[in-house]
């Protein structure tokens, strides 16, 4: 039961989210609303170089850093050799001096002074051994630091082309999507289906001509002037028969006129031959 209605509610959580994304998509292909969310994206990829240089930065400042420490170590070190040599000038000089005054070998290593040299050579040459390790271990990591400093240099300069190229892409994306709906907004009026209102509106203004053609029709019939009309053009057919048979008569009628005489003239000549043949 309670899977039941966890998944009928969760049918209805994906019909509204999927509803959602589509309309989300529907106006995604206004060119301003992807105009704005590749503002979005470079805006955010700005925000990443510039994050990263700082980070590149802080790297070069902490390079700088181990190189002040290296200087200083080494000029540490250069005293650390100077002192040390000094403590070995002064236990043998310390040396000569008792073994002038004939003190035993012996004797003289346990000597204050010389114990007192030894000493301070051992301290300085294990501080030497230190410093120099420490030397050696601040110079590996400026060394790597500079390698990932100039892998970092390279990123960012691909990072920046890249960030070109979207903007670039940005223009083309307007561009396409503007184009398209030229296109479909021409597709549209040469089918039929006008998006500007121009075929409605020419249907209207036929539908009104129309009407204003039936209203003169009616009109006319009304005021008498179809009957009138019919009547001049009876008149009319009337005159032009009349000239007609008359035209007809003149022609014609010539030719009527004489065609009885010769039928006469051939009559009598028959009568007259028939009146010489013999009884």
């Amino acid at each position: 039961m309670a899977n039941g209605i966890t998944r009928f509610f969760k049918a209805i959580w994906y019909s509204l989210t999927g509803r959602a994304h589509e309309q989300a998509d529907k106006l995604m292909e206004n060119p301003e609303a992807v105009r704005g969310a590749y503002e979005d994206i470079i805006r955010d990829k700005q925000g990443n170089i510039q994050r990263y240089k700082q980070a590149i930065g802080q790297l070069i400042a902490l390079c700088e850093q181990k190189n002040l420490s290296v200087k200083k170590l080494t000029d540490e070190v250069e005293d650390l050799e100077k002192k040390k040599a000094g403590a070995i000038a002064k236990a043998k000089s310390t040396a000569t001096e008792l073994q002038q005054a004939g003190t035993p070998e012996e004797e003289i290593k346990q000597h204050p002074e010389y114990t007192r040299c030894v000493a301070a050579y051992n301290d300085f040459h294990s501080t030497l051994d230190e410093k120099n390790a420490r030397i050696d271990e601040l110079e590996a990591d400026i060394e790597r630091a500079q390698e990932d400093i100039e892998s970092h240099k390279l990123q960012i300069t691909t990072l920046h082309r890249d960030l070109e190229k979207i903007k670039t892409e940005q223009s083309e994306a307007v561009a396409d999507l503007i184009t398209a709906r030229e296109q479909e907004e021409v597709a549209d009026m040469l089918s039929g289906i006008s998006m500007d209102g121009t075929s409605a509106e020419l249907t209207r203004m036929r539908e009104i001509r129309e009407k204003a053609k039936g209203r003169s029709k009616v009109a006319q019939e009304l005021a008498g002037t179809d009957s009138k009309a019919e009547e001049e053009e009876f008149l009319t057919a009337a005159q032009e028969a009349s000239s007609s048979q008359e035209f007809d008569s003149l022609i014609f009628g010539a030719q009527q006129t004489d065609a009885p005489v010769e039928t006469d003239t051939a009559t009598t000549e028959e009568k007259k031959t028939d009146s010489e043949l013999p009884i």
